[in-house]
């Protein structure tokens, strides 16, 4: 029986090729894009769950409101994992993580810059699973200067050596034994590194009110962390209270009442990678809301394939009414009829797959280096994929062959045979219904699509303050040491280079740099010191970068009392409710103690520039003269990009052996809106391809419609009526269709924009005419895929089209 029941359904398929081919295809594209999607969205969900204990790990961190600012910092204090420990009774463990950097590396020869070093708790490997090859996870970082590196990082400076026991140079930090060697840190982690040193080998901040080690705490199995975080108001008052008292000459009550505050959270272990943007993250992290939006869109591009699958079957199916009545009449009972329906729609869905499947092999690798992912062959065929896979397909199948199964199934062969019903006519709605919702999701995606790529032309050709083009950055320029200025004044003689800064940090990239408490001269003592960014810069930083002034003077090196100088920006002389900044005073709170406490003069004011995301609103700024300047900017005036970088590196080399490392500014303001970017290539491909699936629907219904209506058509033009005429005719019908649907999508599109728009402090408006484009363009194509079957049926012979019923 299954066997004659797979020969109908082949020969059917067989004899409507174009209409299998279509279906096969349109679904087999949203199949492939769902999967290559599912693997993304499953990637990111799964971030940091490879802990044996993830659920019950928490990161500590740092929240509360200072001087007006709400602050949220990733590290926490570094005395409050001992603190947590000794005075709570659910803490099982903690470990820290502190003073990741960057560290010239050696060991012989082999030299490299390496940027993903930190410093652990002995216990770090015990509480985080990544394995151990080789070492004692007990005892490998107990001792100071003693480090674990990565397998990589192994390879990589010893070879194929045992690196147990010997020693690698970091930087100016002396030599490190190595004692342990782990696999590397899995790619779904919120945190990437390669060195693992003793935080022994490192001090340790001990003062509550500042931000030190990246702290995270092991609660016991059934210990609620509510009930942990309820008793933070107790221990912030017993350990961070006198700190208040000492530093700013106020009880901590008084502080609470100032409408100030303090405190820490406890963030799920799982929630980092996607639900935390706070100061000082380790490393860029993901964000929740580009899941719900690939979620949406891997649901709606398989929606639009799998309403296009069902409308050619449901428009297919309304020519086999007579076949129903004539099987019925040789004695075919409906069970049987039934099943028939069912097999092929499945068998059609099974073939899709198959195809699906083909598509995303061929399009991995280049899925690959849009999402920055490196899924292989293995993901995708893994069992849970495929079985998700095969089920919706089988779901598929059943739903769109439920249409011929159950109501053509039900039909009486004789009212059949005589032609009473025409099957397919009352399920007219359904079909306009189930194209309509297409092009809702298509209209859709290609306003996002126009409106994200608006905001990234906006954040591109913004006036950001400075100016990013031509400016080439060169990194830890500090391995020079004393022969930085010197340096410096030799690039200056170039005659490709018009100008050069030393500078601590950059005004694009992620940035370290620091903050510090600042209060005006003769504050109150009762008023909380705010938090300005801090900037150590030269002489020559706002000329290089072209950051204008709008009151009083650069630093200059005609002015020795410079080094208690500072310029500040727009933004941070309205905090301080200045108007005429110039010769005021600041003075910096530091950590508290009289030697961090100094007074400087305001000697300029810059204007504002974003030296951050345009997700965030600019920040006041304070900018200090000399200090630690470990970059230098150098504003090129070139096109030999190749042979100035190679001048460059000579003169690295004649004055440091180290590598020679260097960015480009422009380069690194765009590596800042690269989620971005993405999000823009994946909505322009997403919305093609649901514009093509979306077309291929309606070039099979057109089709459809045009064989239906081929007697027709033939009498119309024997009475006299032109072929516009008739293209009008077979076409009006889907373009009021694509009419309603821009009605609705227009809306839904516009909430969803200013929902992601949200995000961002400096935006563009969503304007009217987007969606008179996107509207414009919808009726166009849609015009074309319909015009193509309409054209076709209006030039054919009459006689012929007489002749074919």
């Amino acid at each position: 029986m299954i066997s004659s029941y797979l020969k109908i359904a082949f020969r059917s398929l067989w004899n409507k090729k174009v209409f299998a081919s279509i279906n096969i295809f349109g679904l087999a594209i949203g199949l492939a894009t769902c999967m290559l999607i599912l693997l993304f969205v499953q990637h990111e969900l799964s971030y940091d769950r490879y802990n044996v204990n993830a659920d019950r790990i928490f990161r500590v961190t740092m929240h509360g409101r200072i001087g007006g600012n709400e602050i949220g910092i990733a590290g926490a204090s570094a005395p409050v994992g001992p603190a947590l420990m000794r005075d709570y009774p659910g803490m099982e463990a903690y470990t820290r993580l502190d003073g990741n950097g960057t560290y010239l590396v050696k060991n012989g020869e082999k030299r490299f810059t390496e940027d993903r070093v930190v410093f652990v708790d002995s216990n770090f490997f015990d509480f985080f699973s990544i394995p151990l090859l080789k070492g004692n996870s007990k005892t490998m970082l107990t001792e100071p200067k003693t480090i674990v590196i990565t397998e990589s990082t192994a390879l990589k400076y010893f070879g194929r050596e045992d690196p147990i026991g010997k020693s690698l140079t970091m930087g100016d930090q002396g030599l490190f034994r190595v004692t342990g060697v782990c696999q590397d840190v899995p790619s779904n982690s919120h945190f990437h590194f390669d060195f693992f040193g003793s935080i022994k080998s490192t001090e340790v901040g001990k003062k509550w009110l500042s931000s030190g080690a990246h702290t995270y705490v092991l609660l016991r199995k059934g210990y609620p962390v509510e009930k942990l975080t309820m008793q933070i108001p107790q221990l912030v008052k017993k350990y961070i209270g006198p700190e208040i008292q000492e530093f700013l000459g106020m009880t901590y009550d008084e502080y609470l009442r100032k409408g100030d505050s303090f405190g820490f959270r406890f963030q799920p272990l799982t929630d980092i990678h996607l639900q935390s943007n706070l100061e000082n993250e380790l490393e860029a992290n993901g964000n929740v809301k580009y899941i719900y939006i690939f979620t949406a869109i891997a649901a709606f591009i398989l929606l639009i394939a799998c309403i296009n699958f069902m409308n050619l079957s449901t428009a297919g199916s309304a020519g086999r009414a007579k076949e129903v009545g004539v099987r019925k009449v040789m004695g075919s009972v409906r069970q049987q009829l039934m099943a028939q329906f069912l097999i092929e729609s499945i068998l059609l869905t099974i073939l899709a797959l198959v195809v699906a499947f083909g598509l995303v092999v061929l399009l991995l690798p280049g899925f690959n280096d849009l999402a920055g992912k490196q899924f292989g062959l293995k993901s995708i065929l893994s069992a849970r994929m495929v079985a998700y896979a095969f089920a919706g397909c089988l779901m598929v199948g059943l739903l769109a062959g439920s249409y011929p199964a159950f109501f053509l199934s039900a039909f009486k062969p004789v009212a059949v045979l005589k032609g009473s019903i025409q099957a397919g006519i009352k399920s007219g709605w359904l079909r306009n219904t189930l194209v309509t919702i297409q092009f809702v999701v298509s209209i859709g995606m290609i306003i996002g699509t126009m409106v994200v790529y608006q905001q990234l032309h906006f954040i591109q050709n913004k006036k950001v303050g400075f100016d990013k083009d031509q400016v080439l950055i060169l990194h830890d320029t500090h391995l020079l040491g004393d022969k930085a200025k010197a340096f410096k004044d030799q690039l200056i003689a170039l005659s490709a280079v018009s100008s050069v800064t030393l500078a601590g940090y950059m005004p694009a990239g992620v940035s370290n740099a620091s903050t510090d408490g600042f209060l005006p001269e003769n504050a109150d003592n009762k008023i909380t010191p705010y938090r300005f960014t801090t900037y150590q810069v030269d002489e020559d930083y706002l000329s290089t970068l072209g950051i204008g002034l709008t009151a009083g003077r650069n630093f200059s090196k005609n002015f020795g009392a410079d080094s208690g100088s500072v310029l500040i920006n727009e933004a941070a002389a309205k905090q301080f409710g200045w108007k005429n900044p110039i010769g005021k005073r600041v003075q910096t709170v530091g950590n508290g103690s009289p030697e961090s406490k100094r007074f400087y003069t305001v000697v300029g004011v810059t204007k504002n520039f974003h030296f951050r995301s345009m997700h965030e609103r600019i920040a006041p700024l304070v900018m200090f003269y000399g200090g630690d300047l470990f970059q230098i900017a150098v504003r090129i005036k070139t096109n030999d990009i190749p042979g100035l970088l190679k001048v460059l590196e000579k003169t690295w080399k004649a004055n440091s052996d180290n590598p020679f490392t260097y960015s480009f500014l422009d380069e690194r303001f765009n590596k800042m809106y690269e989620s971005e970017m993405r999000i823009g290539k994946l909505f322009g491909i997403f919305a093609s391809l649901a514009v093509v699936i979306a077309c291929l629907g309606l070039f099979g219904l057109a089709a459809f419609t045009t064989i239906r209506r081929t007697k027709e058509i033939g009498v119309r033009k024997v009475l006299g009526a032109s072929v516009l005429s008739i293209v009008s005719l077979l076409s009006k019908d889907f373009v009021k269709l694509v009419a309603i649907a821009i009605l609705i999508a227009s809306p839904l599109a516009w909430y969803g924009m200013d929902q992601w728009l949200s995000d961002f402090a400096y935006k563009v408006n969503i304007e009217w005419w987007v969606f008179v484009l996107a509207g414009a363009m919808a009726v166009g194509i849609a015009l074309l895929t319909v015009s193509f079957q309409s054209i076709k049926a209006a030039l054919v012979n009459p006689v012929k089209s007489l002749r074919s019923e």
